[in-house]
């Protein structure tokens, strides 16, 4: 009597295994009615919920507006494809603001009571919202490149495993400016540097400083002199210490981690009063189409990098649509947020239902096993980290450069695009 019970506990063990997180089977082909009903019935409206708590006030307004943009025109077109599982989807807005603890819990319940399904922020500006958001059980991507929230998710995991950070963190930064712009343009291509001094400046955040340290221990381990090493209240907007200091010394490189738009544009208008023959690399601010409608020609020169933009290939085909809709070109986080939903769509039709949370989390958890080609590149999981995959085959560190007011990719990681040229800035005298 007891094998047999054991038998049957296994077997019935087995089947749930089986069945578990199994691919939705196809839909039943239904045969031809041989006579029209005599009423036709009435499609049940069908809508799906995706939230987009975002930045859409404050410092990061300027990322949240294409943040928002992005997830309005992914969703349109989706919709116009036949939804998810024939159902419409209707985003779902809240501001996160300055991300505190009180702003993220007022989105995640604006959120619950909506009923959302399904959650694509773009970034956030602190791992507060990781907390709020990690404690609920729709996926949730986000692409803020920071150690700090990756490191929050992990720690609460396996509660938190429908959190997923798309990309690299920030560490990956410093190193690689160091190598595109010293080994790369200074010395494949030749660029002569007046002399061997950095400058180095960024906001007392986590995300700047350590992209700062990365910066400084590459640059010093070549033998590089740091004659400014700077860290100011975030969002600052004056720069005349800094400026001082970069004058006197003059160096043949200034790095900002200037991540905030309103300071990034400050620090390149107070720099040209007075400019010293410097090359100029900004972290991240000019992502926003802001950074270079507000400096117009002033931009160009500037180098920034990313890990999450548009792949030049792909621009043909996204950057009409989006101009076509909003009569500008996007920054980099509409593309991004693109891939996201495509993502959760594959995730969602491969069970077959938006609401299997922990199936569709785990299919993103196992993105390695089935890669998802995006607009940005290729998406894969570091299933002990729930991070993305950075490198040549996934999604590379793109390096650029302002020229003519656009935003072009000159590497890819440490290779160059083709028909592409670094430009010696116009503030540098010969």
């Amino acid at each position: 009597m007891a094998k047999k019970y054991a038998l049957l506990v296994f077997f019935i063990a087995l089947a749930m295994i089986l069945s578990a997180c199994q691919p939705a089977a196809p839909a039943a082909t239904k045969a031809p009615a041989t006579e029209a009903p005599a009423t036709e019935a009435v499609k049940e409206e069908c809508k799906v919920k995706v939230g987009v708590p975002t930045l859409l006030t404050g410092v990061g307004a300027p990322m949240g507006t294409d943040v928002k943009a992005g997830a309005e025109l992914a969703a349109k077109k989706l919709n116009e494809e036949g939804g998810v599982l024939d159902c419409e989807i209707e985003l779902v807005f809240a501001d996160v603001k300055a991300t505190s603890a009180e702003d993220c819990a007022l989105a995640a319940q604006v959120m619950d009571k909506a009923g959302v399904v399904f959650y694509v922020p773009g970034a956030f500006y602190g791992p507060a919202c990781i907390d709020e958001f990690g404690k609920r059980e729709p996926l949730l991507m986000h692409n803020s490149a920071s150690k700090d929230m990756m490191d929050v998710a992990v720690k609460n995991m396996p509660e938190y495993n429908n959190v997923f950070m798309t990309c690299e963190d920030e560490f990956s930064y410093g190193p690689n400016a160091f190598k595109v712009i010293v080994d790369v343009i200074g010395g494949q291509i030749g660029y002569e540097f007046p002399n061997k001094k950095v400058a180095l400046l960024g906001g007392d955040i986590t995300y700047d400083m350590y992209i700062q340290q990365g910066a400084r221990k590459a640059f010093e381990d070549a033998g590089w002199e740091v004659v400014l090493d700077d860290t100011y209240p975030y969002g600052t907007t004056e720069f005349g210490s800094q400026l001082a200091k970069i004058r006197a010394e003059e160096p043949a490189v200034i790095m900002g981690q200037i991540t905030s738009t309103d300071s990034s544009v400050a620090f390149v208008n107070q720099f040209l009063t007075n400019p010293t023959n410097s090359l100029i690399y900004i972290q991240w601010s000019p992502a926003s189409p802001e950074f270079i409608n507000l400096l117009g020609e002033k931009a160009n020169g500037v180098m920034w990098q990313t890990l999450i933009d548009i792949l030049p290939q792909n621009k043909d085909f996204y950057y009409p649509m989006f101009e076509a809709e909003y009569g500008r070109l996007p920054g980099a986080w509409p593309p991004m947020i693109w891939d996201h939903f495509q993502i959760w769509k594959t995730a969602v039709e491969s069970r077959g239902k938006v609401e299997d949370y922990d199936c569709i989390n785990k299919y993103v958890d196992e993105l390695d096993q089935h890669p998802v080609k995006g607009l940005s590149g290729t998406y894969g999981m570091d299933p002990d980290l729930n991070k993305g995959r950075t490198g040549d085959d996934w999604l590379p560190i793109q390096f650029i450069q302002i020229q003519d007011q656009k935003n072009v990719t000159l590497y890819l990681a440490t290779k160059q695009e083709e028909n592409t040229q670094f430009q010696v800035p116009p503030w540098i005298s010969e």
